[in-house]
């Protein structure tokens, strides 16, 4: 079956709320910016492979700390799953020896605790017995949306991303799509902001849908902590015939 669990759905870290994380199974996280706040020593050792959307600190803030206890527990390995991009990047400026020790090569050259996959966009691949769709998405940096199926039931995932076509066109070719889940950072009066990081406000999310064929629920994550309250009213007078539904942590979402 299906599932999504927040582990964090959050734009920032503030009080008990957490940057993204989203559980796929006890083996396969989407994004690393809430692992090990919200899962057990016993939880985490499960981990195998983590989904990087992005390089941004919010969604990978948890990879260093990630690989030091996979590690000091008896040399545990995970695989990150990002582009050859995006993995480059976390290699130059995370895993580079000075913010933080080359786990590539720890504990030993040839057999590290991380692990690096590359997909290709447009290319369907297979972690744990999901098949993952990666999609481009429009971000400030290169940033993966993903169409995520199994058991013949499917979800959309936008990732960071201002308006994008190309995330739209995936969701409306799939034909066994069940949910949306889809970033809303910013309130309609940050629209300024919104646009030139390339988020959504609710406004921006009232476009997207408009353009989205299948009539299926759409679940909100990414708003800013402090801004909730205005981010939820916002959306809750939007135009749109989808259910709008708000995510919290540790709630799993069930798909199908």
């Amino acid at each position: 079956m299906l599932s999504i669990l927040p582990l964090g759905c959050y734009g920032s870290d503030l009080e008990e709320k957490k940057c993204i994380s989203m559980r796929l199974s006890p083996a396969t996280i989407i994004d690393a910016g809430a692992i090990l706040s919200n899962m057990s020593s016993a939880e985490l050792l499960k981990v195998k492979h983590i989904l990087i959307t992005h390089a941004h600190f919010d969604h990978i803030k948890d990879l260093p700390t990630l690989a030091d206890f996979m590690l000091s527990y008896g040399m545990h390995t995970f695989t990150i799953h990002t582009t050859r991009t995006i993995a480059d990047q976390i290699r130059q400026y995370v895993f580079n020896d000075l913010i933080w020790p080359d786990f590539t090569n720890l504990p030993k050259k040839g057999t590290p605790t991380v692990a690096f996959e590359y997909f290709e966009y447009g290319q369907p691949f297979v972690v744990d017995d999901m098949d993952i769709l990666p999609i481009p998405v429009n971000h400030v940096v290169e940033s993966v949306g993903f169409i995520i199926r199994q058991d013949g039931v499917s979800l959309g995932y936008s990732g960071d991303t201002g308006p994008c076509d190309r995330f739209v066109e995936a969701v409306n070719n799939e034909k066994n799509l069940q949910l949306l889940c889809w970033e809303t950072s910013f309130p309609n009066r940050l629209e300024v902001i919104a646009k030139n990081s390339k988020h959504l406000t609710p406004r921006g999310l009232e476009s997207e849908l408009a353009r989205v064929s299948p009539q299926v629920p759409v679940w909100v994550f990414h708003m800013k902590p402090s801004m909730i309250d205005e981010i939820e009213k916002e959306l809750s007078e939007i135009k749109t015939k989808k259910p709008i539904r708000f995510m919290r942590q540790k709630r799993p979402i069930v798909v199908g």
